[in-house]
């Protein structure tokens, strides 16, 4: 019975690791240390607005310093659309001017400058590597 259980395991954890995707993020141009505020959505509505957790894949909060980031992730297959931004002052947000343009670096996939999902998605099957460049 446990040779039973312990096989039927192992083969749902393998099943996952064969539907899982890798994604390789490239982040260059930081020129200021902060924390980095990362996230992985694969919906328009997680993407385009702030605190919306259905739909986000990943998201990490991690401190970076000058120069570049890279990190794996591992996905299921499917649409997805990065954001990331730089909390140089560990505020907690993304500090804006009287106009709404950010203050601290953000960067969107497909380096696009506004968060729209149609534009900054990217399909990923099995392995995709996605540069930002702040």
């Amino acid at each position: 019975m446990v040779k039973k259980y312990f096989f039927s395991l192992f083969l749902i954890l393998f099943a996952f690791q064969l539907s899982a995707a890798t994604l390789d993020i490239e982040v260059q141009g930081i020129t200021k240390g902060g924390i980095l505020n990362l996230e992985i959505s694969s919906s328009k509505e997680a993407f385009e607005s702030d605190g919306d957790d259905t739909g986000v894949a990943a998201r990490i909060q991690e401190r970076v310093t000058k120069g570049q980031y890279q990190r794996s992730f591992d996905i299921p297959p499917g649409t997805y659309a990065i954001k990331l931004h730089i909390d140089e002052n560990e505020n907690g947000e993304l500090d804006t001017n009287f106009l709404g343009i950010p203050k601290e670096q953000y960067g969107i996939s497909n380096n696009t400058l506004f968060l729209n999902f149609d534009a900054a998605s990217f399909i990923i099957d099995t392995y995709k590597k996605v540069q930002i460049d702040l």
